[in-house]
């Protein structure tokens, strides 16, 4: 063969090999190009996520926040209802020992009262129980208790 054959077989393997070079070269850059789309979006995915999290973490602590406001409310509230307790209490107290003081005053100047008995007996008629408006007074047995249907109050009428 002739010289200028041989040079012209070398340029077109040369050519080739360029070619061929610039084929894989190409081919490395279109999976690269891919490689850093899937990066991309794995990361606009993980970004997406990352800030539901981070808005699920902020529901999660205003909830927390207000679970403990509303503890701290309750804890008021209990508070203040204990302290009315306490008021009711003391008051209670103070009305009981009025009641008493007026049921000890009055037994005092009772004269059918015997201080030996248990409050509230007396000898002949009068008070028949400490507290007025107990049940003993509404029973029927009180001498101002009418039967049903009687209209005459019960020491108006005569003793059988």
């Amino acid at each position: 063969m002739e010289p200028w054959v041989w040079i012209v077989l070398a340029v077109v393997a040369v050519i080739v090999i360029v070619v061929i070079a610039l084929a894989l070269s190409r081919r490395k850059k279109e999976q690269a190009r891919v490689r850093e789309e899937q990066a991309r979006a794995h990361a606009a995915d993980l970004r997406a996520k990352g800030e539901e999290e981070d808005l699920a973490a902020r529901r999660r602590e205003a909830d927390a926040l207000a679970a403990e406001a509303q503890a701290k409310q309750a804890r008021v509230e209990a508070d203040q209802l204990e302290r009315e307790a306490r008021q009711r209490n003391d008051e209670a107290a103070q009305v009981r020992e009025r009641a008493e003081g007026r049921l000890r005053d009055a037994d005092a100047l009772d004269p059918d009262h015997d201080p030996a008995s248990p409050r509230g007996s007396h000898t002949g008629s009068g008070r028949t129980d400490a507290v007025p408006g107990s049940r003993s007074e509404h029973d029927g047995h009180h001498p101002l208790h009418r039967e049903e249907g009687d209209e005459t109050p019960r020491q108006d009428r005569p003793r059988v």
